[in-house]
């Protein structure tokens, strides 16, 4: 039975590998704009972005600028979309891989 989960995830990812790469973009770009704005090196600013997006938020990094704080909360918006995007994609799974749970319409 996980093999049939693995090859209905993996086949799913595949299929929205598109929408996921644009997200983690989008959330390297706002590392970048928080680089540029608030004077931190790359390395930490995209620590931030990605606990920010994975809404972990340790607090251990914060942003002082309203354009910083902006951008935060941009981050924080696209990683709800990849959460919700990434269950989905497990949900789809799960569901094609009990045998007998598809709708028969």
């Amino acid at each position: 039975m996980f093999t049939r989960f693995s090859y209905h995830f993996f086949r799913a990812i595949w299929h929205v590998r598109a929408v996921i790469l644009a997200l983690i973009t989008l959330v390297v770009t706002g590392a970048v704009a928080v680089t540029l704005v608030e004077k931190m090196p790359f390395g930490a600013t995209l620590y931030f972005a990605f606990v920010t997006g994975l809404t972990i938020g340790y607090g251990d990094i914060v942003v002082k600028t309203p354009f910083g704080r902006l951008v935060a909360i941009l981050i924080g918006f696209v990683g709800i979309l990849m959460t919700g995007l990434i269950v989905a994609v497990l949900v789809y799974a799960v569901r094609e891989s009990i045998p007998g749970s598809k709708d028969t319409g």
